[in-house]
Formats: structure tokens, C-alpha cells, sequence
């Protein structure tokens, strides 16, 4: 009877390892997912902190066809003309595809970015901010955990579709 109590415990103990890791799945893709959503409320409302509050301390942005930039501060001193000159809406058009690894994750998704120009505003848009009025694109992110165990955006990246 011992033998098969002590085999019960032990697929009792493999099955609740197996069954642990899903749960933290599911709760790593609906923090990613939310995290998405916090950056598409902080674009449309021209909202930095809000978009940097997103993104991990070592990001990475890196726009098609231009050198890229590297660190969370110099991401915010990017945004300020990119938001003091225009506003925009953002559509989905192929919603986040998320590929965990771990601590890090790869998230694919199409949008079509709407940019609405202030006529007012005279800044010169840093290299690689999107000029069109409208613009579609594929976007490849990594998002990694920072210190403090909170899904953040580790490398921003995207290439023009049609």
C-alpha cells in the first residue's frame, strides 16, 4: 500500500510541476498583452512618460533604414517632437503573437499608425519617427523582464508593409 501511495505522490508532485508553468504562462501573456495596451493608450494620448514607463532600461529602438538608438532616456528625448508635433491613432490590424522564452518573449503584430500634424508645431522629427499620414507596418518586439520581475519593452523593431 506504501508503494502506491508513495507513486500517487509522485504523480501528484509531476503533475502539479507540469500544470505550474502553464499558469504563469497564461498570466506572462495577459501582462504582455496588458503592457501592449498601455502603449497604445500612451501614443494616442501623446502620453511619454506613459510610453517609457513601458519600455525596459536597455531598450532598444530600432526604426527600417536608420542607425537605431539605445536606453530609455534617449527613447524619451526621441518621443518629445515625435508627440509635441502631431498625434496618432493606432489600429490593429493583426493582433500580438507572443512567443515566450523564459524570461523574454518575442511579439509580433501588424498596426496602422494614423498621424494626425499639428499645422502649429515646428519641431524637426528625429530619424526614424514616422512621417506619413498613415503608415502600416510589421512590428517585431522582444519584451524581457526587468529587476523588479515587470514585463517591459527590451527591443523595439518594424518593417513597412503595404
Amino acid at each position: 500500500m506504501s508503494q502506491i501511495k508513495a507513486l500517487l505522490l509522485s504523480l501528484a508532485a509531476a503533475l502539479a510541476l507540469t500544470l505550474s508553468p502553464v499558469g504563469h504562462a497564461a498570466d506572462d501573456h495577459a501582462e504582455i498583452l496588458a503592457l501592449y495596451q498601455g502603449w497604445i493608450t500612451a501614443v494616442e494620448a501623446s502620453d511619454i512618460d506613459g510610453y517609457v514607463g513601458g519600455l525596459h532600461p536597455d531598450v532598444s529602438l530600432r526604426p527600417p533604414g536608420v542607425p537605431g538608438l539605445d536606453g530609455r532616456e534617449n527613447y524619451r528625448e526621441f518621443l518629445g517632437p515625435v508627440f509635441a508635433t502631431a498625434r496618432y491613432e493606432i489600429t490593429i490590424d493583426v493582433p500580438h503573437s507572443i512567443t515566450m522564452m523564459g524570461d523574454a518573449a518575442v511579439v509580433e503584430y501588424d498596426y496602422t499608425i494614423r498621424r494626425i500634424v499639428d499645422s502649429a508645431a515646428e519641431d524637426d522629427l528625429p530619424e526614424g519617427a514616422l512621417e506619413g499620414e498613415s503608415t502600416t507596418s510589421h512590428y517585431i518586439d522582444v519584451v524581457a523582464k526587468d529587476d523588479s520581475g515587470t514585463w517591459k519593452i527590451r527591443l523595439h523593431s518594424w518593417s513597412m508593409t503595404l
